[in-house]
């Protein structure tokens, strides 16, 4: 049984869950990652590349300076 503390489910439209899946095909090229890890990669890379402080990304932050 997994632990409750290290894990949380969300809910997501059915309309949401068919574009998670073939997202989840093609986010890594060669790698059908799980649902689960899909949205992991995707948090993991976004939540990287956002400012905490303003909400801009790497990128437009760099286009500024």
């Amino acid at each position: 049984m997994p632990n409750p503390y290290k894990y949380k489910s969300i809910s997501l439209k059915t309309s949401t869950v068919s574009k998670l899946n073939i997202l989840a095909k093609e986010l890594i090229p060669g790698m059908n990652l799980s649902n689960a890890k899909a949205v992991e990669v995707m948090i993991d890379t976004i939540g990287s590349s956002v400012d905490r402080n303003t909400g801009m990304t790497n990128e437009t932050v760099k286009k500024a300076t």
